[in-house]
């Protein structure tokens, strides 16, 4: 048993920033469409140049504003987790809670080694040119309720022969969901769906149903996995990354997208009903920055795109109004996310509440928090992750990492943390995946192949010193 005690109040800690070039230098491709294991790779004076197997190569020159095109963005966003992370939001320790803030520790209440249920090894990219380095690979992870869990991988199917270019539907990819009893972390059944993409997974979860997205391929299944509605996306032109989902917290909306940061002009967007997989709306819009959605609602970091010289804000629109700005926002906020349909987070340093009014609800300041937050389903819970920095070595160029230390813990009406607790279990790097089960109690992590459960205290609506078992969150 260990006792929850109130912080300390945090001493100020510096800012970190970055300078970026507007320099354009151009290289012709010494390799165009060069795969390696499936993968087109380019590495130019530092920078990652990946490709899909499963989307045209690349072509003609490359220029350093290429970087801010959709064939780089198109994987680069969809393994960001992995390969795209900021060393800087790792580099610092964590900070203690400010007063008042209960502390304490949790353990794992499970862990279930999936290894032997996924077959051939999951697939990442592989990038870089000489010296090739393997990424991690592309999952999910979902609860389908509080009491199931599913995790998805994309591996080969060594019993298909590999496909040409010109029949990309049979290459032989397999999206594997694993189902996970939550309270044991039994494996209950398992699945198997060929994919045309190696970016593959699932992208919203409501009442027991799921959605899966396989390149184009929308397809809607029942809480015992069985098919029972599908959409098919319409192509996308090549220099766009892709549809990208982005699900309502309660997983009956999906807002598709295809941002393109080389242009101020509008790009397809699709609003789908995911309770039935029926497009609701589909038209082009200005995309100026990132953006969230609830089921009525989308939030976007309006202005804070590269090519935008306007002023940063929080601009809402429904389906049937237009944009309205509720709020001046900083550039140090990077992305917008619905917790329930009235209160959105503003992931950054300062990280921020707002409700859709523009009002504020909550803001934080400690440093190297706040670049995501996992909510719960029912709107009345959210998590947000800390990651230590771990083993950098500026003086030889050895990059650090982050690893997980500590989660804090905020419950409706979110006008205060309720708890910040440190996390007891083996190490967990930053390209984790976390969910929240629907009513807040569960959290998981999927770490490499390896899921682990655990129990978080109950919500806290009144101050309170009390003692947590690291075992089973519980005071």
């Amino acid at each position: 048993m260990l006792v929850i005690k109130a912080g300390r109040v945090p001493s100020a800690a510096p800012r970190l920033g970055s300078d970026r070039g507007t320099t354009k230098r151009a290289w012709t491709c010494p390799s165009a469409g060069r795969y390696y294991d499936g993968i087109h790779i380019e590495k130019m004076d530092g920078s990652l140049w990946v490709h899909d197997d499963t989307v045209s190569p690349w072509t003609g020159q490359f220029t350093f504003s290429g970087l801010f095109t959709g064939n780089f963005w198109e994987h680069a966003l969809l393994i960001s987790s992995a390969a795209l992370f900021l060393l800087a939001h790792f580099l610092s320790s964590p900070r203690v809670s400010p007063v008042g803030t209960p502390s304490g520790a949790i353990a794992a209440s499970w862990s279930a080694d999936l290894r032997p249920e996924i077959g051939n090894a999951p697939l990442g990219l592989v990038v870089g040119r000489g010296h090739e380095t393997r990424l991690p690979p592309t999952t999910s992870l979902w609860f389908l309720d509080n009491n199931t869990i599913v995790a998805t991988f994309v591996t080969h199917d060594e019993r298909i022969a590999l496909s040409n270019r010109d029949s990309d539907t049979n290459l032989p990819l397999r999206l594997r969901a694993i189902f996970l009893d939550a309270s044991n972390g039994r494996i209950m059944s398992t699945q198997a769906w060929p994919s045309d993409s190696r970016f593959a997974g699932i992208v919203a979860v409501n009442d027991g149903n799921f959605t899966t997205q396989r390149g184009v391929v929308l397809t809607l299944y029942s809480p015992d996995a069985k098919e029972v509605g599908r959409l098919t996306l319409p192509p996308i032109q090549q220099d766009l990354w892709g549809w990208v989902a982005h699900p309502s917290p309660t997983g009956k909306s999906i807002l598709f997208a295809t941002p393109n940061l080389t242009t101020t002009g509008q790009t397809p967007w699709i609003w789908v009903d995911a309770t039935t997989l029926r497009i609701v709306r589909s038209w082009k819009e200005v995309q100026s920055g990132w953006f969230g959605i609830s089921d009525d609602a989308t939030a976007m970091l309006a202005c804070t795109f590269p090519l935008y010289h306007c002023d940063p804000n929080l601009a809402i629109r429904s389906l049937t109004t237009e944009w309205k700005t509720v709020a001046p926002i900083d550039r140090a906020q990077s992305s917008a996310r619905f917790l329930n349909e009235d209160t959105i987070f503003l992931s950054g340093h300062p990280w921020k509440l707002l409700r859709t009014d523009g009002s504020v609800i909550l803001t934080e300041n400690t440093p190297f928090e706040g670049d995501m937050a996992i909510p719960s389903a029912n709107g009345q819970r959210f998590v947000v992750p800390f990651f230590q920095s771990k083993g950098g070595f500026a003086a030889l160029d050895i990059g650090a990492h982050g690893e997980l230390k500590t989660v804090s813990v905020y419950d409706a009406p979110f006008h205060k943390r309720s708890y910040k607790l440190d996390v007891k279990a083996p190490k967990i790097r930053e390209t984790a995946k976390l969910a929240l089960s629907p009513d807040g109690s569960k959290l998981v992590i999927l770490y490499e192949e390896s899921v682990y459960l655990f129990q978080l205290p109950p919500p806290q609506s009144t101050e309170h010193t009390d003692t947590v078992d690291p075992k089973n969150g519980n005071p």
